[in-house]
């Protein structure tokens, strides 16, 4: 979906100021809204806004509502699949999370879901004025899967959960499924602030799928270079999109985005969960792979179900996941 939108940019400086007036990347006052969770009568859920690189994001915080002030709870970062948003995450996965004594953080990628739109600059930037401003036209990006992008959002969640007043910023878990799960085990591998890490169905080498492609990895490189030089739209929204998925994929990104290649620089206790029957990728070089080279680094568990990709997302196999994912965050964050 593209959409073009009459927007006012301000300065960097300026952004920078206005969020210096904001705790942990929310206004006072949406940090007071505590919502019931229904099926969950022991839980909140607080509907949050995080910053990431200039982009507004949606969130929801869960906390078991018999957290007393002061107190501080290990959390756990929720980063759903290709297409996913927080709503899928918000009705079953979240909550039992947050359940089990946990500050949980659910939260859509820009362009996704209830978040703020990447925005692309259409026609020519006028001069600022004086306090930075200027009107411009521009296109809202929407259901790209930009691995890139993402990450930077990751980065975003981790640092609000930071900031949030129940959570323990040394015991911060973070969970991933499908595409998340390749995400949380690049970002394990990049970022000491997480201390466990779960990813299931998780694709860990987007490169795998472009080298089969035609024209493989050279043709994307050929795109980059178009790309740049304005020879072909600056954002690849609405084209070659895979069947049965929702979301543009941005290849020349996925060219440079491989979670396995940079494993071995993982640190955190780690647990993977894959479907035998999956039909995206071969799991022997996903996430068989990422366990072996994590074994005799670090603490790591290797489960392989035999059931399709879809499966773990519902019914006793959704269970047997939160009941192995919960036993594992309880074991090295509590």
């Amino acid at each position: 979906m593209q959409r073009n939108l009459s927007v006012r940019y301000v300065s960097a400086a300026f952004v920078a100021a206005i969020l210096v007036l904001v705790i942990g990347g929310i206004p006072a006052s949406a940090s007071e809204k505590l919502m019931d969770v229904e099926g969950y009568p022991t839980l909140v859920r607080k509907p949050v806004e995080l910053w990431s690189d200039g982009t507004r994001l949606a969130g929801d915080v869960f906390y078991p509502k018999a957290t007393a002030e002061g107190e501080k709870l290990p959390a756990i970062v929720l980063c759903h699949g290709w297409g996913g948003t927080k709503a899928h995450l918000n009705r079953g996965i979240a909550p039992r999370f947050a359940a089990a004594g946990y500050l949980v953080l659910a939260f859509d990628y820009r362009g996704w879901g209830e978040s703020d739109s990447r925005l692309v600059v259409r026609g020519e930037m006028p001069e600022p004025d004086k306090d930075g401003y200027v009107t411009v036209r521009a296109q809202a990006i929407r259901q790209l899967v930009d691995p890139l992008d993402q990450q930077e959002d990751i980065d975003a969640a981790i640092s609000f959960v930071e900031g949030e007043p129940h959570a323990d910023a040394s015991r911060i878990g973070i969970w991933g499924s499908s595409f998340g799960g390749g995400h949380v085990i690049w970002r394990a591998a990049h970022d000491r602030r997480v201390t466990a890490v779960a990813a299931q169905v998780g694709a860990m080498d987007q490169r795998a799928g472009l080298v089969a492609a035609p024209g493989g990895l050279k043709g994307f490189h050929r795109t980059a270079i178009q790309r740049a030089r304005g020879e072909v739209e600056p954002v690849p929204v609405g084209a070659d999109q895979p069947e049965g998925l929702t979301g543009s994929p941005y290849y020349e990104r996925f060219a440079k985005f491989s979670p396995v290649e940079d494993a071995h620089l993982i640190t955190a206790p780690t647990i993977i969960i894959d479907a035998k029957q999956e039909h995206y990728f071969d799991i022997r070089e996903h996430g068989e792979r990422v366990y072996k080279i994590l074994s005799g680094r670090v603490p790591v568990e290797y489960h392989a179900w035999d059931i399709t990709h879809y499966a773990i997302y519902s019914g006793e196999w959704l269970d047997k996941a939160m009941d192995a994912e919960i036993d594992f965050f309880d074991r090295h964050l509590k």
